[in-house]
């Protein structure tokens, strides 16, 4: 076999048979969930292909270490840790995984709704914590979705899924995007962040999306408003959102991913309407699999020197 591939996170080898038959491969099995970086960069010059979680940063340090690098394919819909102008110039492809975390994204986003807005951590804490003593009706009532209006910043296929299922319960769905769509409920950024009792955040990390979500903006958000964020901790000023929880004028959040993953604010940890997850919304068994299945494809694809299904560059 002439070609090599690396995986540098775990990953059942049968989601890897189809391309066992037609190259070396080197999957990652040490202590740490994915492969540490100095690790990563002693030993990129002997790989054609590279498999990874959208956690490996593809800058010039790494492309002028990976000499016979093809393709870097990410089991991902998200991008941002490639740099795509390098990449072309030193002709190797990068691909994404898009579509098979839609659906787990946005039923997170809904969990995650209803947990805060029906306080349940805080009910189950005060259970947890042996405070219940008698039945208190009205203590830890909280309110419906469907008296709420939600906010939707983006409306692409996760954006498009979530306020599906929203709209099945009846709730009130507004959204935002740069251009106006013809679907119903379009309204200007200015209005939605004013007007919205839940704000959900589904657009991809750019120039022009970091920190869209500053004290400025946060603070001209509805008095009590939730935000939801499963996108990219970038999107969202942390310092901003933290103390306008604290002060109480932003009600709660639910935060999957942060600025300085995995580091988390102490703040945060000490609030009870917050719900914090170690970036898991799109993660169910099936959109693992079948996102891990893609990146393969597109890999096989780069070593018969095709274009990969989903190539996000042109060489």
């Amino acid at each position: 076999m002439s070609s090599a591939i690396l995986v540098t996170g775990k990953v059942p080898g049968e989601w890897l048979s189809d391309i066992k038959n037609i190259a070396r491969l080197t999957v990652w099995e040490g202590e740490q969930y994915l492969m540490p970086r100095k690790y990563l960069l002693e030993i990129i010059q002997d790989y054609d292909a590279l498999i990874n979680f959208a956690e490996v940063k593809a800058d010039i340090e790494l492309v002028q270490k990976a000499s016979k690098l093809k393709i870097i394919a990410n089991c991902s819909i998200g991008f941002d840790n490639l740099n795509l102008p390098l990449l072309t110039e030193n002709k190797i492809w990068a691909s994404n995984a898009p579509g098979f975390f839609n659906y787990p994204v946005a039923e997170y986003v809904l969990s995650g709704m209803l947990t805060v807005t029906r306080r349940i951590l805080e009910a189950d804490d005060f259970l947890r914590k042996g405070k219940w003593k008698e039945f208190e009706p009205g203590r830890w009532d909280g309110i419906s979705l469907k008296d709420k209006i939600v906010g939707l910043v983006g409306l692409g296929t996760i954006g498009k899924v979530l306020r599906t299922m929203l709209l099945g319960l009846g709730v009130n769905v507004i959204y935002h995007t740069p251009i106006p769509k013809e679907e119903k409920g379009w309204v200007p950024f200015e209005e939605l962040i004013r007007v919205a009792d839940i704000i959900s955040i589904h657009v991809p990390l750019t120039p022009s999306t970091a920190n869209l979500f500053d004290h400025e903006v946060i603070k001209k958000v509805k008095p009590g408003a939730i935000i939801v964020n499963t996108s990219r901790g970038g999107i969202v000023d942390q310092d901003a959102l933290v103390k306008a929880l604290d002060s109480g004028f932003v009600g709660g959040a639910v935060l999957d991913v942060f600025r300085d993953e995995p580091n988390v604010p102490i703040e945060l940890l000490q609030m009870k309407n917050v719900i914090l997850t170690p970036h898991i919304a799109g993660g169910t068994r099936y959109a693992r699999e079948a996102c891990v299945k893609r990146a393969v494809e597109n890999v096989r694809a780069a070593l018969k020197n095709e274009k990969p299904v989903n190539a996000l560059n042109q060489l």
